[in-house]
């Protein structure tokens, strides 16, 4: 069986992209995974005026550090295209190339204050892995965050051949979201036979109500980590041929 190692970060989210960025680069440059997971705008930090010269600068010295450290990272940022603004995740890989995008495609209420829905629901194939990205509400559809249809994303990334689905989170305290947010990724596995590695942003004013790590096809957590405060994990996933 073909074994990937995947790492994802908890780590404070700045609003500040000059104070998350050295964070995300060191992250890349001290890793040893083949895939490395950043929580939702990891990069820009949550409802800035983006600078697309700033933000296009950072692209450039992720997609260099990911050259030079053999990683393909998966970075949370606020992207601005044609005029409108979406929430992304970009993938870059192990020899800096960009490999494609995934813009939210369920933002929340709040989201929806400054931001666009994405359009496209995509695969990407990278080293013999079929690997989806889902970003927050993309993969839960959380009640009271908005009247909007489940399209069972996780299902569509499964049903399309997908093995791993890397979820990038910024969920917050709340805790009433806890048992809904951990079983239903716990089910989203389950119905789509696929790995979830997610990575969620940690948060200042205390524990997080959903958890970083890597959730089994089984539906049973293979690491989680604490939810209070800056943490990372490695695990080893066995893909079976």
């Amino acid at each position: 069986m073909p074994t990937v190692r995947v790492s994802g970060v908890q780590m404070y989210v700045s609003p500040k992209l000059d104070e998350n960025l050295p964070k995300i680069l060191e992250h890349i440059r001290n890793t040893d995974a083949d895939f490395l997971l950043f929580p939702e705008m990891s990069l820009t930090g949550y409802h800035v005026d983006f600078s697309d010269k700033a933000v296009k600068q950072a692209w450039r010295q992720i997609a260099t550090a990911c050259r030079q450290s053999y990683v393909t990272a998966l970075i949370g940022t606020g992207c601005k295209t044609e005029g409108e603004t979406y929430i992304q995740t970009r993938v870059y890989g192990h020899t800096g190339e960009l490999v494609g995008t995934h813009e939210k495609l369920v933002p929340t209420t709040n989201d929806r204050k400054f931001c666009m829905p994405g359009e496209v629901l995509r695969v990407f194939h990278l080293n013999g892995v079929a690997f989806g990205c889902l970003i927050c509400n993309d993969l839960w559809v959380t009640p009271g965050c908005g009247p909007y249809p489940d399209p069972r994303l996780a299902y569509q990334l499964g049903q399309r051949g997908a093995r791993i689905i890397f979820h990038s989170i910024h969920s917050g305290t709340s805790a009433i979201h806890i048992p809904y947010h951990e079983s239903n990724l716990a089910l989203r596995a389950i119905e789509s036979s696929v790995f979830i590695v997610t990575a969620n942003a940690a948060d200042k004013r205390g524990s997080i109500n959903a958890s970083t790590g890597v959730m089994s096809p089984k539906g049973g957590w293979l690491v989680q980590c604490p939810r209070e405060g800056e943490q990372t994990f490695t695990y080893d996933i066995e893909l079976e041929t």
